[in-house]
């Protein structure tokens, strides 16, 4: 009965708001009495036996008349330090990509992998010839091994053996440059991350993922060591492809791969960087034990943004998040959030779906600082936010129409992106690390793991970097550096003829190079060929450079101008 004798609170704090002068001294007034939260009013505050009844009032959904403007609720302070924590190479790309896969996590690789090869070179296994000429690997074979695994990505092939194959219609040599195929197949067989005879299944945090629980949360703990997230931050579902029979693969219609492990991840939204996942393995999932008491849509949100609770962050979620419970947490906790919404969600405003819209019309009802918006386009769209009002603006659909969107849905339009960025960027599709051949799930998620290893080292490489940055050249010039500081000089033989600009050759960096002319042909007494180094710049018409020259480097088999090219070639990752 107190809701019906006084007038909604939130209308009050909303008008209050309007008529300050600063918002940010407007959320100071307000934050002292809660106004926007869980308490009583200013004008109430003395009568401290009628606070619960002001309780009750805050509490209570109250109908915002969308025709009259209304300040929106004041941001929380950001005081967060965004940006890089670590010192990297700016020239050197792999060392970004070692800001993850760091020395312990290749050691624990190695340890593993030479340990499950000698459990199962027990007697029971020793019918199996392949293991007999088995040699113990070592970082550099580690690190050889992905090399390989990420440049499969850009040079695919269906077959895995077809790397290796001599036929000149698939032959790609420089594979059996890096190691042989033999070889490959035992490191792949052998492969392993976890000691198998210390596992216990009592006071593991997650059984299911037991064969790849520490190197992944080493992984994780790495992304979040070496960067901190701007303020806009979003939530949602990936899917990582798997189509073999486990409980805990899922379908998602409205993803890609349809069938596959699904993870629980926060990104950046302006970049996607990966700051945090969890895996999903089913109903048995634990999330963190604070939150067992909400159900999985509010515990794998508060898992995953608890590092960075109190610090005026402004989260996006999917409706499938989206709930009153999960913002007022935040709320509490000083951050911000909005997204999409159900209307059928628990604690939503009565009657919030139920009225019948027509197209570019809407309702909303305040609650505190958090509203509720439902909105009409094609179908109804509801919203909850925390930082919005009633708003719209004026934008331009595809086909070239205008019409008014709420500010709070174009907004999510912009920051819900940072998972769907990731999805894209790790280039699954283009350059993916991953095989449908691999059987094993956790070799699985380790590759999937790799893919996001590369493209937050992108994303670091290409905030720090002052020149425009490609993904496709990022990964192979990874691996150009993987080889240039793993791999022992090739015996490949060198072939007459102009060589591509941009192809890889782990030797470009390394050895001794001598400049000689180029040797006479039989037409030509004095040939010329293109320097690469001169090909590969544009001149201020944006046309590409066209520069011949008599000189070359017989170890690099490419044509360089004696100054400065030659020197340039041999000494730059880029050039």
């Amino acid at each position: 009965m107190a809701s019906k004798k006084r007038p909604c609170r939130s209308k009050a704090v909303l008008d209050r708001l309007e008529n300050s002068d600063s918002e940010l001294q407007s959320f100071e007034e307000l934050s002292d009495s809660d106004s926007w939260g869980n308490s009583s009013s200013d004008d109430e505050s003395d009568d401290r036996n009628d606070s619960a009844t002001e309780l009750n009032d805050v509490q209570t959904w109250c109908s915002i008349d969308c025709g009259t403007d209304h300040a929106a609720p004041p941001r929380f302070p950001f005081t967060g330090v965004s940006g890089m924590k670590v010192d990297v190479e700016d020239d050197n790309p792999l060392a970004y990509l070692q800001l993850f896969l760091t020395d312990e996590v290749i050691e624990k690789i190695v340890t593993e992998t030479n340990r499950y090869q000698e459990q199962q070179s027990s007697p029971t296994h020793q019918k199996f010839p392949r293991g007999r000429k088995w040699e113990p690997v070592t970082k550099d074979d580690i690190w050889k091994f992905l090399g390989l695994i990420i440049l499969q990505g850009v040079v695919g092939k269906p077959l895995q053996k077809w790397y290796w194959t001599t036929n000149k219609l698939l032959a790609t040599p420089f594979f059996g440059t890096v190691m042989s195929e033999y070889r490959f197949s035992l490191i792949m067989k052998y492969l392993h991350f976890e000691n198998n005879e210390e596992f216990d299944e009592t006071t593991h945090p997650a059984p299911k993922l037991k064969k790849i629980w520490e190197v992944s949360q080493m992984i994780l703990k790495n992304f979040q060591q070496s960067y901190v997230p701007e303020r806009d931050i979003s939530i949602d579902e990936n899917l990582m492809a798997y189509k073999e029979r486990h409980s805990w693969v899922q379908y998602i219609a409205s993803k890609r791969a349809h069938f596959g492990v699904k993870s629980y991840m926060l990104c950046e939204s302006s970049t996607g960087y990966i700051w945090n996942s969890v895996l999903y393995t089913g109903k048995g999932r634990k999330f963190n034990p604070k939150y067992s008491s909400y159900g999985i849509a509010t515990s794998s949100v508060l898992s995953l943004i608890e590092p960075l609770l109190n610090q005026g962050y402004c989260v996006t979620t999917h409706n499938f998040y989206t709930s009153p419970e999960l913002y007022e947490f935040l709320l509490q906790n000083k951050t911000d959030a909005y997204g999409t919404a159900r209307a059928n969600w628990r604690n939503m405003p009565p009657m919030f779906g139920n009225k019948k819209l027509k197209n570019g019309e809407m309702v909303a009802w305040q609650k505190g600082k958090m509203m509720a918006l439902r909105w009409r386009d094609r179908k109804d769209v509801c919203l909850l936010s925390t930082v919005h009002n009633t708003s719209t603006a004026m934008v331009r659909t595809k086909g070239g129409k205008k019409i008014m969107k709420p500010q709070v849905l174009i907004d999510y339009n912009n920051t819900m992106g940072g998972v769907d960025r990731a999805d894209q960027g790790q280039a699954m599709t283009f350059y993916p690390a991953m095989r449908e051949q691999q059987k094993k799930y956790y070799k699985k998620i380790f590759r999937h793991l790799l893919e996001q290893c590369l493209w937050n080292a992108f994303i670091l490489l290409k905030k720090k970097s002052d020149k425009p940055v490609i993904h496709a050249d990022f990964i192979w010039k990874v691996t150009e550096r993987i080889f240039v500081n793993h791999q022992t000089p090739s015996m490949a033989v060198n072939r007459a003829g102009r060589r591509a600009v941009g192809v890889v050759n782990p030797e470009r960096l390394t050895g001794r190079h001598f400049m000689d002319y180029i040797p006479p042909t039989e037409k030509k007494s004095a040939p010329t060929r293109m320097c690469v180094v001169c090909c590969s710049k544009r001149d201020g018409s944006g046309k590409k450079i066209r520069k011949e020259t008599r000189f070359h480097c017989p170890d690099c088999d490419v044509g360089l101008c004696a100054v400065p090219c030659f020197k340039i070639y041999h000494t730059r990752d880029v050039y």
